[in-house]
C-alpha cells in the first residue's frame, strides 16, 4: 500500500511539510485546497505526488442544497483546478448533508453535471441529528452507480456511525467494502467519546481490523494530528503491521 497524510493548503500545512521532515516517510500528500485563495499553488514547491480532497461542508459546499449551488460550484472548481495543477487522478468529494426531500438526488445530479471521472465519493458519519448523506452502503451505492465513480472509505466516519445507529461498525465497514474501494482515510478515535481524527493508537477503534480491510494496492491517507514522530509510527504500523 501507499501511505499519505492530509493537510489543508494554508500556512500551517505548508510549514509542517517543509520543516517536519515527514516527506521522507510518506508516499503522497492529500491536500484540501482552501477555496478562497490560491495558496494551494505554493504546494508545488514540494516534489511529491498529491491527491486532492474537495472543500466540504466546513467551507459551505453542499451538493444537495438548492440554496448553495454557487458556493458549492466554487468549492468543486477549486478542487478540480488543483487536481489539474497537481495531476491528481482522484478528487475526494463529500455527498453533503440532508436538507429536505430530494437532497440525495440533487447532490448526485449536481456532481454528475461536472462529468469528472476523478471524483470518488466518501462515506460520512451519522451524527445525533442524522443529517449527513452517504452514511450507509445503500446511499453510497446510489452515488457510486449514478456517478460511475469509486469510493473513499473513511474508517472513522463509518465507526462513529455506530454511536447513533447502534449498528456494529465492522458490519458497516464490511458493507462498504463490497464497493472494492482502493482509497481510504484512517485515524484513531473513540466511539464512547464520539471523537475521530485522533492519532492512530488513540481510543477504542480497532485499527488492526482497519488494516486488515486495506488491499495491498490501495492508497491510505492518515487523517491524524500533525505530529512527526507519531505519524512516523503510524506509517510504520500501516506498512509493516508492527507498533514501534
Amino acid at each position: 500500500m501507499k501511505v499519505g497524510i492530509k493537510t489543508y493548503t494554508d500556512e500551517v500545512g505548508y510549514k509542517y511539510l517543509s520543516e517536519s521532515g515527514i516527506l521522507e516517510f510518506v508516499d503522497f500528500i492529500e491536500i484540501l485546497p482552501v477555496p478562497d485563495n490560491n495558496y494551494y499553488k505554493s504546494f508545488k514547491d514540494f516534489d511529491i505526488p498529491f491527491r486532492i480532497h474537495a472543500p466540504h461542508q466546513g467551507f459551505g459546499a453542499e451538493p444537495g442544497d438548492r440554496k448553495a449551488v454557487e458556493r458549492t460550484k466554487h468549492c468543486i472548481d477549486a478542487a478540480r483546478d488543483a487536481a489539474d495543477l497537481f495531476k491528481s487522478p482522484t478528487i475526494v468529494v463529500h455527498p453533503g448533508r440532508y436538507f429536505d426531500v430530494g437532497s440525495k438526488e440533487r447532490a448526485i445530479d449536481f456532481l454528475k453535471g461536472f462529468n469528472d471521472k476523478r471524483f470518488i465519493v466518501e462515506n460520512l458519519p451519522s451524527f445525533s441529528d442524522g443529517d449527513e448523506l452517504g452514511t450507509t452502503a445503500d446511499e453510497i451505492k446510489s452515488f457510486v452507480e449514478k456517478l460511475n465513480c469509486g469510493m473513499c472509505l473513511d474508517f472513522g466516519h463509518a465507526t462513529l456511525t455506530e454511536r447513533r445507529t447502534g449498528k456494529n461498525y465492522k458490519q458497516i465497514i464490511n458493507e462498504f467494502l463490497k464497493f472494492n474501494p482502493k482509497y481510504f482515510h484512517i485515524m484513531g478515535g473513540s466511539i464512547q467519546e464520539g471523537r475521530d481524527h485522533k492519532n492512530l493508537f488513540y481510543g477504542d477503534f480497532d485499527i488492526e481490523f482497519f488494516k486488515s480491510c486495506i488491499p495491498k494496492d490501495a492508497l491510505v491517507v492518515l487523517e491524524t494530528p500533525h505530529d512527526t514522530e507519531m505519524q512516523k509510527k503510524e506509517i510504520s504500523f500501516l506498512k509493516t503491521g508492527k507498533r514501534i
